[in-house]
């Protein structure tokens, strides 16, 4: 899928200032020894480490391959929707390999880069799951992974500040105080500017049997709600995870490497691994850091490099290892395994009368983008603050009779191993439970492919993602250079339900398309276009054009070892002493929401289980 509508900002980079602020030069950590290694300085890493090093008496190094951004547009504006996918300054540009059961396509796999990781580089969108999708953990083998403390701690991360009262009321923005924070860092909102057709769209759903939820935060996901977004509207910038850096700036106890990849996690000779130091380089030249008496290492680089790094350190499947001439320390043969993601396909239609909509096509002329940028800086206003609200989510079998149909025939495979039958089974519970697991959310432009939109025109793209899809993927390093990218096979379609599935969403977005009081706004649609009809003709645009949501999970799942396991409940490495994974990589399956939610309050929970004050 290409990117979304290209338009321009510029504004100057205090990149000395930006250094500044982080006040470490590699010299000054090379060769130095720290309570706490925390390797990525991406969403986890940041909030993980600001917890820990709330300590004084703790030393705290994190090491982070991409840049500083600080004070770049790029990253603090608003309004900046998939600017930094395919830059390599901002994304790693990941890409898997061919998928056999979808026409030999290769997807693009986007992630963030740099202080923040992908908070920020995603859509701003924050939303929670059900609560029995997070309790699905704790069944898995893993006390204290529940909803009651996912809620807590997500609400300790956060500091909600809600619209004024009559705003509210004009755009149904409904929220409950009890499930909002107010004194975290991460500054969560409502959008300041929809984009015109979030309350039409709402009352389509509605008149489709999906009816609006009054608090979405709330643990059930089942039905239309307005969404919050991380934008501060004092500010009028972006809200990341970098807030917790600028929050733990002051302590002299916490220091941040930026441009320094890290090569592998060092151990001690002997019996059982004991994590002794971390290898990293700058411009080339490899340091060395190490762990004091008792320290740590915390591996935070995502669902997709921190396998690679446990990979690189010779923690994982010897058949991987072996032929790349690294020495197994730790026979752990799931370690990149278990990969999961939610596929999702994009509908693009075009407005019938532009002029009553906003959408960040306009931006693309480089006048339009100035005067913007002037407006969002001197009153807080326009099409830089514009987003998306509007989110509908609903059973299978609120679709029509095919989706009934599937929900009662999930495949529960017994060529699969005991954990993923375990995990198969967790799904089909949700299913019969008539749980969310399609997901129908708008974006304010041109988001689609092969064809493209009419020059000058405005256009709503309509994303129908499942939510919790049966295929399993597979992550490992080919390679002995950290930088090189691992090979990513997420199995795309190789269980047909998923394919099923998804067809049907887009066959319910296009009834969506057709519906009142949405129907009258919409003047064409673009993709698929009207060559696509059957369900082989819908499958087949499917496989050639299907994106991926970039809300990749589970590579080191906590799970007990003899089901797949990675990582035990305190996020420890199995077969190691003092080498924990943080980020979502741990999650043992994946659930049906956005997951910017999810990293944070797995970070905040995993900082207290590290500081040995967690009750589960």
């Amino acid at each position: 899928m290409g990117p979304a509508c290209s338009y321009v900002i510029e504004l100057s980079i205090d990149a000395a200032k930006a250094l500044a602020y982080l006040g470490v030069h590699f010299d000054q950590v090379s060769g130095k020894a720290f309570d706490f290694i925390v390797i990525g300085g991406g969403t986890a890493g940041l909030v993980v480490a600001s917890r820990l090093s709330e300590d004084p008496s703790k030393e705290v190094l994190v090491l982070e391959a991409g840049g500083a951004h600080l004070g770049d547009p790029m990253t603090d504006l608003p309004g900046m929707y998939a600017k930094c996918l395919g830059n390599p300054e901002y994304d790693w540009e990941f890409t898997t390999v061919p998928q056999e059961h979808a026409e030999n396509t290769c997807h693009s796999w986007p992630r963030g880069k740099g202080l923040g990781g992908s908070s920020i580089a995603n859509f701003y969108l924050f939303n929670r799951p059900g609560a029995e999708d997070v309790n699905a953990w704790e069944r898995l083998g893993n006390p204290g992974w529940n909803w009651k403390n996912f809620l807590k701690y997500s609400m300790k991360g956060e500091k909600f500040i809600p619209p004024p009262e009559d705003v509210a009321k004009k755009k149904r923005l409904t929220y409950d105080p009890k499930f909002h924070g107010t004194d975290g860092p991460l500054v969560l909102s409502f959008p300041k500017l929809h984009p015109g057709w979030d309350l039409p769209l709402q009352d389509t759903f509605d008149a489709l049997g999906i009816k609006p939820i009054a608090e979405p935060q709330a643990g059930d996901r089942v039905g239309f709600s307005m969404d919050v977004s991380t934008i501060n509207p004092l500010t009028n910038r972006r809200s990341s995870s970098v807030v917790y850096l600028k929050q733990a700036a002051s302590r002299p106890n916490i220091k941040v490497l930026v441009n320094a990849p890290v090569a592998r996690v060092l151990s001690a000779p002997g019996e059982g691994f004991v994590a002794t130091g971390v290898e990293f380089t700058v411009e080339g030249r490899k340091h060395v850091v190490s762990t004091k008496e008792g320290g740590e290492v915390i591996v935070s680089t995502g669902a997709v490099k921190s396998p690679q790094i446990l990979e690189l350190s010779g923690i994982g499947d010897p058949r991987v290892l072996g032929p790349l001439g690294i020495d197994t320390k730790v026979d752990l043969p799931t370690v990149g395994t278990n990969v999961q993601d939610h596929p999702f396909a994009t509908l693009s239609y075009e407005l019938k009368e532009p002029e009553k909509f906003n959408t960040i096509e306009p931006l693309a002329d480089p006048t339009v983008a100035a005067e913007q940028l002037n407006l969002l800086n001197e009153r807080g206003e326009g099409l830089l603050t514009l987003g998306a609200a509007g989110v509908a989510m609903a059973p299978l079998g609120a679709l029509g009779d095919r989706g009934a149909e599937l929900e009662a025939d999930a495949p529960l495979a017994d060529r699969h191993t005991a954990g993923l039958v375990e995990q198969h089974a967790e799904l089909i519970s949700r299913l019969e439970e008539g749980a969310a697991n399609a997901e129908f959310v708008t974006f304010p432009g041109f988001w689609s492919v092969p064809n493209p939109p009419t020059p000058g025109s405005k256009n709503v793209t309509l994303c129908a993602t499942l939510g919790r899809p049966f295929a399993r993927g597979t992550i490992h390093i080919t390679s002995t250079d950290p930088l090189a990218q691992p090979k990513i096979d997420p199995r795309v379609f190789e269980e047909e339900w998923d394919l099923r599935a998804l067809v049907e969403e887009v066959k319910f977005a296009r009834k969506v398309a057709a519906t009142e009081p949405f129907a009258s706004l919409l003047a064409r649609e673009v993709n698929p276009g009207p060559a696509v009809q059957s369900d082989h003709d819908i499958a087949q645009w499917l496989k050639k054009h299907l994106a991926i949501a970039a809300h990749t999970t589970s590579t080191c799942s906590m799970r007990p070892r003899d089901k797949g396991g990675v990582v035990d409940p305190q996020l420890r490495v199995y077969g190691t002493r003092n080498l924990r994974v943080v980020d979502l990589s741990v999650l043992p399956l994946i659930v049906a929401s956005h997951t910017q939610s999810l990293v944070y309050a797995v970070a905040e929970q995993a900082a207290d289980i590290i500081k040995g004050v967690f009750e589960a």
